[in-house]
């Protein structure tokens, strides 16, 4: 490695809170999207200071240490956190007066495509949010799909208000659980126009199970992870190296990966004509990151994934340009963005809001309701069979505590078991 005269003398963490739009704050409440976000400063003997960031907490002192007293260009083709990584990007860009990208490879777009993102929400929910998305450039939706909303009706709200450019890609996280219980409802997906994604319908694990679905089902399947270099279990035991050579998706999320992961992938990927869908959360500062991997990696055209638009502000001080869908790559030095100090300042004393008590309540057909302790255990538990998943009509809605003995009583008795309470036992 060349001798750089730089190093890295202090790492500063910002604790900040700050809120989602006030439309949707509350629902991600109940989705468990936290508000905490850490912004970095890398120092150097330069004077150069890199930013970074993550969603949650600042980590540990520890991770850290391994950026403190290092060159920023020891860290090129990094595998250390992605969050930490785009701050030794910004230094070396900064430092050589060259966009991030440069360091990454050769530029093959100056905008990449971005997408809306948005947990499961009742169908005229998602309609409405669709047309925001639409109003603010955007003409892609990744949208988590869940056992407690019937996927159908959401698709078919979502084509009666999009424009004939705008595209869906579902998450299920595995919730269609088997092919059984997936092939009729993906079948009625096929019949609308604006779905174009599935990313993980069933269980990883199930590769026999994946498979058969992939040859009956139009619609192109996802696999969350690109890491063909990395050591260990994947989410599919065949994996994203040999899934990707036997074809069994056509296309994969490139998920927080490091550096060295993200551009490895993106190469393997690239041999096999295979997309790639960027998901890199955060506010602005982590899109900046995202468009700068996205503008060297070849196959990276399925609408990537950032929610910074999710924020009442991304924290920087010229917010990114988009267009049609798509997010122009800033070309200043480093990551091209400059961190808004005023926002910083407000959001570092932001109060933690007060949320009321709640109960999740799941209603099936016929008006049946079953209540849960909230939307993380109906999730986890109708995954688990313990409930009927995606039936016609189902929704979900919160019960806040309205005072009355009635919910109290049924609050209380939630906690005290890992089960819903069906409404026959109330």
């Amino acid at each position: 490695m060349p001798n750089f005269p730089m190093k890295i003398t202090e790492i500063e963490s910002i604790p900040l809170r700050v809120p989602y739009e006030e439309r949707i704050r509350k629902r991600y409440y109940h989705f468990a999207m936290t508000e905490l976000v850490t912004v970095y400063k890398f120092y150097t003997d330069t004077g150069l200071i890199g930013l970074g960031e993550n969603p949650g907490p600042p980590f540990d002192q520890e991770v850290l240490d391994a950026y403190l007293g290092t060159n920023p260009f020891d860290h090129v083709m990094g595998d250390g956190r992605f969050n930490l990584d785009m701050a030794c990007y910004d230094l070396m860009g900064k430092h050589l007066g060259l966009p991030a990208w440069k360091l990454m490879g050769q530029q093959v777009r100056q905008w990449v495509a971005m997408g809306w993102w948005m947990p499961c929400m009742s169908p005229e929910d998602t309609a409405a949010e669709v047309q925001v998305a639409a109003e603010r450039g955007y003409r892609g939706l990744k949208c988590k799909a869940r056992a407690f909303y019937d996927v159908v009706e959401q698709s078919h709200a979502i084509q009666e208000v999009a424009s004939p450019d705008f595209r869906v890609e579902f998450d299920f996280n595995g919730s269609l659980i088997n092919v059984e219980k997936a092939l009729p409802i993906l079948r009625e997906l096929e019949k609308i126009p604006v779905v174009k994604g599935l990313e993980e319908p069933i269980f990883a694990y199930d590769v026999e199970g994946w498979r058969r679905l992939h040859q009956e089902i139009r619609i192109p399947f996802y696999l969350h992870g690109v890491g063909v270099i990395r050591e260990g279990a994947s989410r599919q035991p065949s994996g994203p190296w040999i899934g990707l050579r036997v074809g069994d998706f056509d296309g994969a999320l490139c998920s927080h990966e490091s550096v060295k992961s993200a551009l490895a992938s993106g190469w393997a990927f690239a041999a096999a004509n295979t997309p790639i869908l960027l998901q890199y959360v955060g506010t602005g500062i982590t899109a900046a990151f995202a468009c700068h991997l996205g503008a060297v990696i070849p196959t990276a055209t399925i609408p990537g994934v950032t929610a910074s638009h999710a924020y009442e502000s991304d924290l920087l001080v010229t917010p990114h340009k988009v267009q049609r869908g798509f997010m122009q790559v800033p070309d200043g030095p480093g990551l091209g963005v400059a961190l808004d100090e005023d926002a910083v300042k407000r959001y570092s004393q932001t109060p933690e809001p007060t949320w009321a008590r709640h109960i999740s309540v799941v209603t099936l057909p016929g008006g049946i309701k079953h209540y849960y302790r909230n939307l993380q255990q109906a999730e986890r538990l109708m995954k688990q069979g313990v409930d009927e998943s995606y039936a016609p009509g189902v929704r979900l809605d919160e019960w806040e505590d309205d005072g009355s003995e009635a919910f109290d009583q049924l609050f209380k008795q939630l906690q005290e078991r890992d089960w819903p309470v069906w409404e026959t036992s109330v």
